[in-house]
């Protein structure tokens, strides 16, 4: 299975694969050749006379030389010429072997890297980052090694112990199983070593995948370490990953040690035996001297391929386990497989109906019967304790999730008949840990198409309260944002977020507490420069701050995975429950800060 996997990710390529096969196999049957020019030499020098098993017309060309000196010469010019024309074949084999091995690993990263962007949420939520970057370099590149190398080795393998053994009967039938004797026990051997080799690669690839891991997240929070001082953990921590590895490639070397020290002494000793046996004939005059040096040199090229085998066998071991680790991935049911079709012109009505929601690998559910009502161009709230589910609610609405039980509806109709790509286009989300990339600022704010004016990117900013921090940059908009954002502070990143949602107009705005890194006068400018788009998209707002709820049309309490109260400020803070605790310790820190803007002004 693992095999016919294997042989699948050239689907496209066979083509091209059976031309590198024939230039194989010609390549070999020329080569058969080579050793019968140093033969007729030898048995011309010495015997006057030669029966290589050249083409007739070929060796009726040589005998019309009667000068030995001329013949050399002849001889001589004859072999650069073919080896020329071989070479030519053998470099048109090795450019379309590299293409092959390009295109393959090409397609395979594409075809894999796209796969994974179609997984769900939850994988999304437990795969280790590290893992996922060796199988889309090191497991593509042991595949496509494999179909564009070891596969072409294999037959070339066959081709040249089958035309060796042809070119080794004609000289002497006694010799060619001299010749082919040690094989059975090469290939035996062979076949033990990849067996190893097989569980060997396993145990190798998972430790590298470990190893991988620790250093993708030491390098992915290397501020936290340093701002712990726990670089010497990190250290240790990646020494003992590094150590496990080295450890089980070590042992495979060694084994691989053994295998090919092996393969040598018998190389050896088939050598050893044909020049004994060859050496015998020779002054029994059963063979000419020129002959045993043909089959010293066509021994060569059955003894060496048969050798390499524990190479190819090596190389398939780790193809198939990289195959397996690579279809683990790609066998994974892409969440567009349950998909809507509808493609509903969006309002911004949201209605959740009785939705609970239980995590695959959780006991108690995390939503209970939580249903509420969103109006088209409302601001609703949505406030309760870390944990309680309030981000869960928009996953739910986004279908990064789909609801255990219940229903959801965006103007009446049911989020699962609307296309999952369509229903996040109407939505603009900012999350609580906003993602930038290694591009410009102006870059990550206008990424979210290709064709956004600059002028909606520079009203973005101004909104989001980012435009004067950008002026400030020696590059302005040119300024590049290092990996993930390092190289602005929290409060930056968060508006530069907030900016790339709002440089389109989308039906629903969602902010994902994604005004908790900014300060209480940034946080009041936004709101104020937000009312604008308010009033033509509903917005949602997760937040913890009382006062970034206080002014929203409709305030959604949850407590516990359920919905504990709704209503607005007025009726909220004076009822008891957790907004009025909330507003009791909040509120008066808001009069403080209003009190001391008066006293500013």
């Amino acid at each position: 299975m693992r095999l016919f996997k294997l042989i699948r990710t050239a689907k496209g390529s066979y083509l091209h694969i059976l031309y590198i096969l024939i230039l194989v196999v010609i390549g070999r049957f020329t080569y058969s050749y080579v050793p019968l020019f140093t033969q007729y030499v030898f048995d011309m020098l010495k015997e006057g006379s030669s029966n290589a098993n050249f083409p007739t017309f070929f060796l009726n060309f040589l005998n019309g030389f009667t000068k030995i000196e001329n013949l050399v010469v002849v001889i001589a010019t004859t072999l650069v010429f073919y080896q020329l024309i071989r070479f030519t074949l053998i470099f048109f084999e090795e450019f379309m072997r590299g293409r092959l091995a390009e295109h393959i690993s090409k397609t395979l990263r594409d075809r894999l890297y796209s796969h994974i962007q179609s997984l769900d949420y939850n994988y999304h939520n437990n795969v280790d980052t590290g893992d996922l970057v060796q199988r889309v370099t090191t497991d593509i590149e042991a595949m496509s090694n494999f179909v564009s190398n070891r596969i072409p080795e294999f037959i070339r393998l066959i081709a040249t112990v089958t035309f060796g053994a042809i070119q080794i009967y004609t000289i002497n039938q006694t010799m060619v199983w001299i010749a082919l004797g040690m094989i059975p026990i090469t290939a035996v051997s062979s076949v033990f070593f990849f067996k190893y080799v097989d569980k060997s690669f396993k145990h190798i690839e998972e430790s590298e995948a470990r190893m991988m891991t620790v250093i993708q997240e030491n390098l992915t929070g290397a501020r936290i370490v340093r701002a712990f001082a726990n670089e010497q953990f990190e250290i240790n921590k990646l020494e003992k990953e590094n150590k496990s590895y080295s450890e089980a490639f070590m042992k495979f070397q060694k084994a691989s040690s053994m295998y090919w020290g092996l393969s040598d002494v018998l190389a050896m000793f088939q050598y050893l035996i044909t020049v004994i046996v060859g050496v015998y004939f020779v002054r029994q005059d059963m063979i000419s001297s020129g002959q045993i040096v043909a089959v010293l040199m066509l021994l060569g090229m059955l003894i060496w391929p048969v050798r390499g085998l524990g190479r190819m066998i090596g190389d398939f071991g780790r193809a198939l386990v990289s195959t397996s680790r690579i279809y683990e991935i790609l066998e994974l049911k892409s969440e567009f497989i349950d998909n809507g079709t509808l493609k509903p012109e969006v309002q911004g009505e949201i209605r959740f109906e009785n939705v609970s929601y239980q995590f695959p690998d959780a006991n108690e559910a995390i939503l209970k019967d939580v249903s509420f009502t969103i109006k088209p161009k409302e601001t609703v709230a949505i406030i309760g304790k870390t944990g309680s589910g309030k981000t869960t609610i928009i996953n739910l609405l986004s279908r990064m999730i789909d609801p255990t039980t219940g229903a959801i509806y965006l103007d009446g109709v049911n989020t699962k008949e609307i296309e999952k790509h369509y229903l996040r286009k109407q939505m603009g989300i900012v999350l609580q840990e906003p993602f930038l990339f290694s591009k410009t600022v102006y870059e990550n704010i206008a990424i979210v198409s290709p064709l956004i004016k600059k002028e909606n990117v520079m009203k973005a900013a101004q909104i989001a309260a980012i435009e004067r921090d950008i002026a400030s940059f020696e590059r302005g908009y040119e300024t590049i944002v290092g990996e993930r954002g390092t190289t602005l502070s929290g409060g930056q990143k968060q508006r530069v977020a907030i900016a790339r949602v709002l440089v389109e107009d989308k039906p629903i705005l969602i902010f994902d507490d994604s005004l908790s890194a900014v300060d209480t006068e940034t946080d009041l400018m936004i709101r104020n420069a937000l009312k604008e788009k308010e009033a033509v998209s509903t917005t949602i707002i997760i937040t913890h701050r009382i006062t970034t709820a206080k002014q929203a049309d409709k305030i959604i309490v949850v407590e516990d995975g359920k919905i504990s109260d709704i209503g607005t400020h007025e009726t909220l803070y004076k009822k008891e429950g957790l907004y009025q605790k909330l507003w009791d310790i909040q509120g008066k820190l808001e009069q403080e800060f209003l009190d001391l803007l008066k006293e500013v002004d």
